[in-house]
C-alpha cells in the first residue's frame, strides 16, 4: 500500500512530459489517455490493446451482473495468480471515476504486472485493465498509474 501511495505521490508531483492521446472505445464508450508513442493493436467487442515503448496495455470487458465491490478484489487476485506472478507488491480496492474495483500488482520473470478489475454500477459489463512492462521501470511505473486514472465511461 506504501508503494502505490508513493508512486501516485510522485506522480502527482511530476510534469508528464511526453505528449498524450485520448482513446475512445466506442462499444463501451470508454476513454482513456495513453502516451503517444502507444500504437493500437486491438480494437474489437472482445479486447482494447496499444503497445508503447517497453509497454502494454489491455482492456478486456466481461460480463457480470452479480459481482461487486466486495467479489472484485478476489476475482481480479484470482486472474492474478492464474497469470503464474511470483511476486504481489499489492492489493487493494479502489474507485476510480465511477468505477468500483480491485488492484493487484507484482512481478513475473522480470516484468511487472498491473491488473485491475472495474465494476461499472451502471451495467453487466465490467473491465480488466492489465498492463505490463520492465520490473525496474520506473517510467513506465507512473505512466501505468497515468493511464488508469484516465480510465472513465463517456
Amino acid at each position: 500500500m506504501k508503494y502505490i501511495l508513493f508512486t501516485l505521490l510522485s506522480f502527482l508531483a511530476t510534469a508528464t512530459i511526453q505528449a498524450q492521446q485520448e482513446y475512445t472505445w466506442d462499444d463501451y464508450k470508454l476513454a482513456f489517455t495513453l502516451a503517444d508513442d502507444f500504437k493500437e493493436t486491438k480494437n474489437t467487442d472482445e479486447e482494447f490493446s496499444a503497445d508503447g515503448d517497453g509497454m502494454s496495455m489491455s482492456i478486456i470487458p466481461f460480463e457480470n451482473d452479480a459481482i461487486d465491490e466486495t467479489d472484485i478484489t478476489a476475482y481480479t487476485v484470482s486472474i492474478f495468480s492464474e497469470l503464474g506472478v511470483n511476486r504481489t507488491d499489492d492489493v487493494s480496492l479502489i474507485e476510480l471515476n465511477g468505477f468500483h474495483g480491485g488492484y493487484a500488482e507484482g512481478s513475473k520473470d522480470g516484468e511487472r504486472i498491473f491488473i485491475m478489475g472495474l465494476i461499472d454500477p451502471g451495467s453487466a459489463t465490467n473491465f480488466f485493465v492489465i498492463i505490463t512492462f520492465g520490473d525496474d521501470d520506473q517510467n513506465a511505473v507512473d505512466e501505468a498509474v497515468n493511464i488508469c486514472q484516465s480510465i472513465h465511461k463517456l
